[in-house]
């Protein structure tokens, strides 16, 4: 696996709420593998008992054999909820939107293609007592021998 990040960066939004970004600075690749695994960038550190909204989009790009299944990891006693939306990079007008899902152990899975694909997925993570990662993990979504990519440029946004 290729991996790469920078430090994350913040800012403030028009009310003074501290934004938190991570972006990917290089591609990772996971070949015949559908065993979920964390992501080399995109994660959040909690603190206990806090709130978090946030905003995940990455672009991914494989073998329509192969598919992606993405998910989180939360830490323990934490609860989240999340939606989406898919795209095809080549072909804008074709959206698809995903129901509410609720957070850690419940996967997704976005159609696979050599042209690049872009999801979005927002929600809320309210933590608990115990401080741990807002974590994201991808795999493939059934096990082939081609690449599967999250790629360069990548991003989690968030804010309490």
């Amino acid at each position: 696996m290729n991996s790469g990040a920078t430090a994350p960066e913040w800012d403030t939004d028009d009310t003074g709420t501290t934004i938190t970004t991570v972006r990917k600075t290089a591609d990772e690749t996971v070949n015949n593998s559908a065993t979920l695994q964390n992501d080399d960038v995109l994660l959040l550190a909690l603190a206990a008992n806090e709130t978090w909204y946030f905003m995940l989009t990455f672009g991914h790009v494989g073998n329509g054999a192969a598919d992606i299944r993405v998910g989180f990891t939360i830490p323990a006693g934490a609860t989240m909820r999340y939606g989406c939306s898919a795209a095809r990079m080549t072909d804008l007008d074709t959206v698809n939107f995903c129901v509410s899902i609720p957070g850690s152990g419940t996967t997704q899975a976005y159609a696979g293609g050599t042209d690049q694909r872009h999801v979005t997925l927002s929600g809320v993570v309210v933590n608990g007592g115990t401080a741990g990662d807002l974590q994201f993990q991808w795999a493939q979504d059934t096990a082939t021998v081609v690449d599967t990519k999250v790629l360069t440029n990548s991003y989690l946004e968030a804010h309490k």
